[in-house]
């Protein structure tokens, strides 16, 4: 079984929390991915724009300077999202990360300005960064989730390291169209498309299906928001495509993970506002295999994330991820 690492914050100890974080780093030999002069990313959530409930950038800030001292080099990664707002370009989302606080390290948006920046493996439409580096530290708030019942290191790795076009294919069977009643003409999606697949009809735009690759570069294009797609896949398939590209992202890499099981929040970090916490703060848990990390947090707090969305089956990520070979559920806790 894996061996996942427990710092339980709810204990009293003698030494501060942040020479308790360094303890769960050393116990859990997270440093052995590293060689000297290395480059190595920090896959994070900054948090959407008022939103206060993401991971601590102190702690953040502490893993960049033990991966210092070890002689290597981090920079902090996210990609773009789907949705508008300011993680949907990459200029708003440096800004964003830096006014979150993440401003000790480069901050490097994975899949380009637009979001359409991609290489395909296996299947999975994956952000042309990683195909660069080999070294990840995949840093997780776990929380609830609307549709896949909690989101964690599975989540921050399938749907937080793909590519726009990877998150249509996972959220949504369709692709992108355009909403006339908004739409104003400006053709800047159009001029944009490397596809050629906005065609302009008179006064009409629209999306040849066809030809569309999926990039959703143009939902970031448009300025008027127009540009939309149907949240129509189930929960099912949403935690099956999270699965497979976790799979995707990780294989043939060295990855160290690690999820902060507080401000315990009903809603991932995307949302722009807060609402109460669903459970009281747990700990901070260390693992190198995923999948038995999220069994883990799920298991200490399942009533509350069951309780919250009883008609999803938040487990479903977790066993597609080990038939995808992504890790195994079975796991052993070290409390440190």
């Amino acid at each position: 079984m894996a061996k996942v690492y427990f710092f339980d914050i709810r204990k009293k100890y003698k030494k501060s929390v942040m020479k308790m974080f360094d303890n769960l780093i050393d116990k859990a030999d997270g440093l052995k991915i590293l060689k000297k002069n290395s480059l190595c990313a920090i896959k994070l959530h900054v948090g959407e724009q008022g939103n206060v409930n993401y991971v601590n950038p102190v702690y953040v800030k502490r893993l960049v300077e033990l991966i210092r001292k070890k002689g290597a080099r981090a920079f902090l990664t996210d990609t773009t999202t789907l949705y508008s707002g300011n993680r949907h370009r990459a200029d708003l989302h440096i800004e964003l990360a830096k006014e979150h606080g993440f401003d000790f390290a480069p901050f490097i948006v994975a899949d380009g300005l637009y979001g359409d920046e991609y290489i395909e493996k296996n299947g999975s439409k994956i952000a042309t960064l990683f195909s660069h580096i080999d070294t990840i530290f995949c840093i997780s708030h776990f929380k609830g989730h609307l549709v896949c019942g909690f989101g964690g290191a599975l989540k921050n790795l399938g749907m937080g390291c793909a590519a726009k076009g990877g998150k249509l294919e996972m959220h949504s069977q369709s692709k992108p169209y355009i909403d006339m009643k908004k739409c104003t003409l400006c053709l800047q999606c159009f001029n944009y498309c490397l596809y050629k697949a906005i065609i302009k009809d008179k006064k009409i735009l629209k999306i040849d299906q066809n030809i569309c690759t999926g990039c959703c570069g143009c939902m970031s294009i448009c300025p008027e928001n127009s540009i939309k797609f149907s949240w129509d896949a189930a929960s099912s398939d949403i935690q099956k495509g999270i699965a497979k590209y976790a799979a995707d992202v990780i294989k043939n890499k060295k990855v160290f993970y690690i999820n902060f099981v507080i401000n315990i929040s009903p809603n991932c970090d995307c949302f722009h506002s807060n609402e109460p916490m669903i459970a009281p703060d747990i700990g901070i848990l260390a693992s190198f295999d995923p999948v038995s990390l999220d069994q883990a947090c799920y298991d200490m707090i399942k009533e509350p994330i069951d309780k919250l969305h009883p008609e999803i089956e938040p487990q479903e990520q977790i066993i597609y991820a080990e038939k995808f070979n992504a890790g195994q559920k079975g796991y052993e806790i070290k409390t440190i």
